[in-house]
């Protein structure tokens, strides 16, 4: 077979038939070029529930609101590149501290604009959303981040009726350092801002940080329930279109009763 037209004449024509896609919610998931534990998270909590669909965009991992901001510039471009062809359910951005920068409303449109203005969350948007689920009021912070990320995350948690009690930081300066905070760390820190400190329940920001794995441990130990970004965001984007999202041993936000479902 030297030519093409022989090659056809030898080639088998085969016919088939289309598949439905699989029944899970459909995610798609834009994330950062400098995050390394939010798909390690969400493989653990997704399961069956779900079948997610990611990208990044470009960060410099500088934790300044410049720099946050700047990463509004690629989540449109992000979105687009997901699974093209394919219909999302819901959309969601995983950085919480450039949610808080850039503003809830415009990464939902950044987010959706080119998705049928399908459902969109993000960490800050699902953080509070599971705050107001466990009718929860007095949060207390524990906050990876620089003081100039801090205040506007203090500022809009009073701006919405929440009463920050108590905010305890590391101050990191790099988004790429967040991962590697051991929990130790955390457990020591907690234990300075929590006791006494007459919270409802803790907020432990960042998709980066570490602390999915030891949510049910620190539950366990100081008696409060734990909202960590990557908990938060997965449960909120199941909650968007009318699921439960269920996952045993990760917290009291996603131990639903329904877990036999899982």
């Amino acid at each position: 077979m030297n030519t093409i037209n022989e090659f056809k004449q030898f080639e088998k024509k085969l016919d088939y038939i289309a598949a439905p896609r699989i029944n899970r919610t459909h995610i798609g998931l834009v994330q950062l070029s400098t995050d390394h534990s939010l798909e390690m998270d969400w493989a653990k909590l997704v399961g069956t529930q779900a079948a997610v669909f990611s990208t990044r965009v470009f960060y410099n991992s500088e934790m300044t609101p410049e720099a946050l901001d700047n990463i509004a510039n690629g989540i449109s471009e992000g979105s687009d590149l997901i699974a093209n062809g394919l219909s999302m359910d819901v959309m969601a951005f995983g950085c919480t501290s450039a949610s808080i920068i850039i503003g809830e409303e415009r990464v939902g449109q950044l987010l959706t604009q080119n998705r049928n203005n399908i459902p969109a969350t993000n960490p800050w948007t699902a953080a509070k959303a599971a705050f107001n689920h466990l009718k929860a009021k007095k949060i207390a912070v524990f906050s990876p981040y620089p003081t100039e990320v801090n205040y506007p995350l203090y500022q809009q948690l009073k701006n919405e009726g929440f009463d920050v009690v108590v905010l305890g930081s590391l101050g990191i300066e790099r988004d790429t350092d967040i991962t590697t905070v051991s929990k130790e760390s955390m457990l020591t820190a907690l234990e300075q801002i929590l006791p006494e400190s007459g919270a409802d329940l803790v907020f432990m920001s960042c998709t980066n940080l570490r602390v999915l794995d030891h949510i049910q441990e620190i539950e366990d130990r100081f008696q409060i329930p734990v909202i960590c970004s990557n908990s938060a965001m997965f449960w909120h984007a199941m909650d968007l279109v009318g699921k439960t999202a269920c996952c045993p041993g990760y917290g009291r936000l996603l131990n639903s009763d329904n877990s036999h479902l899982k």
